[in-house]
């Protein structure tokens, strides 16, 4: 995919690493240290020129891209950057989002938002309140991809997958996708055996990640 990025900040960094080499990238930003900074440590094309402007967004090739992402600190920034490539016709536009007031206008231009807030205080419940498993990502129908570890001594040790699902304490809502040991990730369809220190990967619904957390804190 062409990926067009506006602003250099934590957060974009952090998606370009995660993106570049996997798809085409172009970051837009108007400072110009910042630009050499990134320019210096990735792989990634980076236009010096403030994103809001239509000349930096035809430079960094929007009528080409099949996303936009705004990771700007500033709400107003990101409406113009986010209207301006809905109006080049740009098939998925998301933006990072401060304020909440803002949901109501990135709804009309038809851009996806992700509250910083919100994902903080997410994450932060998540790591308290479930202490037994790590979420990994959030996916649609309100389920979560979770990782659990196998922890020394544990009952799980030497046994099978599918001995973990058919544990009356195991909530059958979820489902094991993978088991990740330190050389060689398994698929769990292949019923592996079970050792200390393997973690699983497991996807299931938010409302019943609670039963889940409590069975490996009894394993």
């Amino acid at each position: 995919m062409y990926i067009v990025i506006t602003g250099i900040n934590i957060l974009s960094r952090r998606l370009v690493k995660r993106l570049e080499g996997r798809h085409d990238v172009v970051i837009v930003e108007q400072d110009e240290d910042k630009c050499k900074r990134l320019y210096s440590s990735s792989g990634a094309t980076v236009i010096n020129k403030s994103p809001s402007t239509l000349s930096a967004l035809e430079d960094a090739g929007i009528t080409e891209a099949d996303v936009l992402i705004a990771t700007m600190k500033d709400d107003n920034e990101n409406m113009v950057v986010c209207s301006l490539a809905k109006k080049y016709g740009v098939p998925k536009v998301i933006s990072r989002m401060e304020d909440d007031e803002y949901f109501d206008a990135f709804q009309i231009i038809d851009a996806q938002t992700i509250g910083h807030t919100d994902l903080l205080l997410s994450e932060f419940l998540s790591a308290v309140e479930h202490p037994y498993l790590v979420k990994l990502a959030n996916l649609s129908g309100d389920r979560e991809i979770l990782k659990a570890s196998v922890r020394k001594d544990s009952h799980l040790v030497e046994s099978t997958v599918d001995r973990v699902k058919n544990d009356e304490s195991f909530p059958s809502s979820f489902m094991i996708t993978t088991v990740l040991k330190p050389d060689e990730t398994l698929d769990a369809s292949k019923d592996p055996i079970l050792e200390e220190e393997d973690e699983i990967i497991l996807i299931g619904p938010s409302e019943d990640k609670e039963m889940l957390d409590k069975f490996f804190q009894n394993q």
